[in-house]
């Protein structure tokens, strides 16, 4: 209840009364929303300010991570600028490798003609050489071999310790026994003619000229 000045004599009209209380009540209406608006202000604020906090937070942790991230990606990209180059000399390494073994693939092949055309030329010497020492053995045709020229050689020479040969023509018939001139026979002294026994050892030198 509001109240006039002490001034005043006399009571404040009614309709004053209900201006003034009206006005009061505006007042305090304002002053109430004026505080509900500070605290409002206050909380959204401080609602703002840790959003404001929690959004720094997470701007830097979106940046640390961007940073690791570019890190990350630097040392990868340098791992693989290494294995890069690894793979660059073991494929070079390979393909030199590829060359070589397609260059001893075609050297083994041209080797193995060789070797061939070899073995066949070998095989032709060995029957060439076979050939002929069977000819040196056996002799061919006319052609007398070791064995008879030696067989010839060792009768020869035991004919001529003996005196004389067992060969054939050597032995005559009985009719024949006087008029022969083959036959070595042994004069007076013991020994073998001299006639017969020259001839017999020109015979064994021209043999052995042979």
């Amino acid at each position: 209840v509001f109240s006039c000045p002490r001034s005043a004599r006399r009571p404040c009209p009614p309709d004053r009364i209900v201006v003034l209380c009206a006005a009061m009540s505006e007042t305090h209406a304002a002053a109430a929303a004026t505080r509900d608006r500070h605290k409002g202000a206050a909380q959204t604020a401080e609602h703002i300010g840790r959003k404001v906090k929690v959004l720094d937070q997470v701007a830097e942790n979106v940046t640390k991570r961007h940073q690791a991230a570019l890190d990350n990606l630097q040392r990868l990209r340098h791992e693989m600028d290494i294995k890069q180059r690894n793979l660059e000399f073991a494929q070079k390494a390979r393909d030199n490798l590829a060359a070589k073994l397609d260059a001893n693939k075609q050297k083994a092949t041209e080797l193995r003609k060789t070797l061939l055309t070899q073995e066949k030329a070998f095989a032709s010497v060995m029957a060439g050489v076979q050939d002929n020492l069977r000819c040196m053995n056996n002799g061919r045709g006319e052609t007398r071999g070791l064995r008879q020229v030696n067989k010839q050689f060792n009768s020869l020479e035991l004919a001529a310790q003996r005196g004389y040969h067992c060969g054939p023509g050597s032995t005559v018939g009985a009719t024949k026994l006087g008029g022969s001139k083959r036959c070595f026979r042994s004069d007076e002294g013991g020994g073998v003619r001299p006639e017969g026994a020259a001839g017999l050892r020109g015979h064994l030198g021209a043999q052995r000229e042979l």
